[in-house]
């Protein structure tokens, strides 16, 4: 435009409007001419994949880097043993492996196109977490990642899932799916680095355990006795939250560990007895779910299905009204919209059924592929990290009934590519497991009694040690003797003189003393006279009448009685 001619100006702000609708033009048109070449399948992005090469003659074609994919493959076998990103990264650090920019760089120039410093061998966990969600080293071919939100600008956004192309088996595969599949589940139940110093173990059972109430992980906890001695458990985290109104659904990590030992150990003494038996059970088991359980399920489908087929024929009408004009615009758009939004909800329930349904199939491949993981733990003698994941997909614990010793708690186990799978117990294995908790009943008894005898013996112990610690090294605490008042330390609870002496001295006091209540200040103790009857204090031993009238009387009653003896015995001899 001519500044000197004000009058041109006009035409600008349609100029710069015909301007923006060619650019946008222009922009659609190199999209969808990306578009089409994506769903060919065919690569539009400059860049490939770390432990893939392009042939020179064919860029579109991938070929594997006989160097880079030993790394890659290392990277998934790492993280199927269980370690995490971070803890991968370090390990490359290492090891001295250079990292994806830097190997390019050295070896590929020419298809590096990211800054990187030349030999750098410091590896970060996001590089590795990029590595392990890439679908390339399956084979697959993953195209339309990002989606350009604004032709002005050059931002993007990661593409959904339904908006990703992937095209399946265009290359040779770095790993294998059982590898991806068991490094990803490794991946998801990954845990937090343990603090060093701390009393709390790694839990062998990470990410696996479930509240049955509100669907949360339930968290492992470190808690200790009155002793001191640690112990593990498990309960719901939404209750140690307050997300959710949840509740505990507490269980001990040590009874956990047992209850799946246990069932690994049966699983596996099942089906190393009886494989193909197994494996038949398992299929008419998940049969009979598919033809009775998911019912429900199938009669909903049905119902959406003629839902969405009468949606169709309501908009159908709907459309031939409104080009006939017998609908106005406005009621037709907002009906559209009604049933637009109407049928995008029904989809998206008819996708969740379906993905329902497909999981109640049986499926021999899985069964197979368990089957050999199960044989891999033949009668395993102890729970292992490794073993938990590769095994089980999770635990289900429900609250626990009563308390106490008769507290009961529902534990389901689902493993993984067949689901929850119980075994009836045996005649025998019953009469075992009441054998054992008899035996266990037996032994937690012995251990309290020997607890409650060692704490008696502490106590006493403790109590002793204080107690002459009190006393100076003696037994006893100090006492005033009761004889002469002078302190001393007794020799057991019931002295109370400090020597014999004194011992001697207080009997023959307290001998007086009685004698003195008895007699007071006469000789002889107190008798009773035989004439009158009458008490008396006697003046010798022998005295035994109270008075000189007791006395004569005594006298003349002898007299008599000896006059009275003579007269008969005279009269005896006259007789004769």
């Amino acid at each position: 435009m001519d500044s000197d001619k004000p009058q041109d100006n006009d035409f600008t702000p349609f100029l710069n409007i015909m301007n923006e609708w060619y650019a946008k033009d222009t922009s659609n048109k190199i999209k969808s001419i990306f578009l089409s070449r994506m769903n060919d399948g065919k690569r539009c992005s400059g860049s490939i994949p770390y432990g893939y090469n392009r042939l020179p003659e064919d860029k579109q074609t991938l070929v594997v880097d006989p160097v880079a994919s030993q790394v890659v493959k290392h990277i998934f076998e790492l993280a199927a043993e269980g370690l995490t990103p971070p803890a991968i990264a370090r390990q490359l650090t290492e090891e001295k492996v250079l990292i994806p920019s830097a190997y390019t760089l050295q070896y590929h120039p020419e298809q590096c196109n990211r800054k990187a410093e030349y030999g750098c061998t410091h590896w970060n966990a996001n590089t590795v977490r990029e590595i392990l969600s890439r679908q390339e080293y399956l084979g697959h071919t993953v195209l339309r990642k990002t989606i350009g939100t604004n032709f002005k600008t050059d931002e993007r956004r990661f593409a959904t899932d339904e908006e990703r192309l992937v095209f399946e088996d265009t290359h040779e595969p770095i790993v294998d799916g059982e590898l991806w599949e068991q490094a990803h589940r490794r991946l998801k139940h990954a845990t937090r680095r343990i603090k060093e110093g701390t009393h709390q173990e790694e839990c062998l059972l990470p990410g696996l355990v479930y509240c049955a109430d509100c669907g949360s992980k339930m968290s492992y906890q470190t808690n200790y006795y009155k002793s001191g001695e640690p112990y593990h458990s498990f309960r719901c985290s939404s209750y140690g939250n307050r997300t959710v109104n949840c509740t505990i659904h507490h269980i001990s990590g040590k009874v956990l560990y047992q209850l799946v030992l246990r069932s690994i150990q049966r699983l596996s003494s099942h089906i190393i007895a009886d494989e193909r038996g197994f494996a038949e059970e398992l299929k008419s088991k998940w049969e009979a779910q598919a033809n009775g359980k998911p019912q429900k399920q199938k009669d909903e489908l049905q119902t959406i299905n003629r839902r969405l087929n009468e949606l169709d024929r309501l908009i159908g009408s709907l459309y031939e009204n409104f080009i006939s004009g017998l609908l106005p615009e406005k009621q037709y758009k907002s009906l559209m919209k009604k049933y637009s939004a109407e049928q995008d909800g029904l989809e998206s329930q008819v996708l969740e059924i379906q993905e329902k349904l497909e999981q109640t199939k049986a499926s021999s491949a899985h069964i197979g592929r368990f089957i050999r993981l199960i044989k891999k733990y033949k009668q395993p003698a102890e729970l292992t990290k490794e073993m938990a994941c590769e095994l089980i997909d999770k635990i289900v614990v429900h609250e626990a009934i009563g308390k106490k010793p008769n507290r009961q708690q529902q534990v389901d186990i689902y493993y993984n590519f067949i689901g929850q799978f119980d075994l009836p117990l045996s005649e025998k294995e019953i009469a075992e497991a009441r054998r054992k908790a008899e035996q266990e009943a037996a032994e937690k008894a012995k251990r309290k009694k020997d607890r409650q005898r060692e704490s008696n013996v502490a106590h006493q112990a403790k109590a002793k040690a204080e107690r002459w610690a009190a006393n100076d090294g003696h037994k006893y605490p100090k006492r005033i003797c009761e004889q002469c008042g002078k302190e001393f330390y007794p020799n057991n609870t019931r002295q109370r003189f400090c020597n014999t002496d004194c011992t001697k001295a207080h009997q023959q006091a307290e001998k007086e003393k009685k004698r003195f209540a008895e007699k007071g200040e006469h000789t002889f103790r107190q008798k009773v006279c035989k004439i009158c009857g009458k008490p008396f204090w006697p003046s010798n031993g022998q005295e035994v009448l109270c008075s000189e009238e007791c006395k004569t009387i005594n006298r003349n009653q002898r007299q008599l009685a000896y006059y009275y003896r003579k007269q008969s015995g005279q009269k005896a001899g006259e007789a004769i």
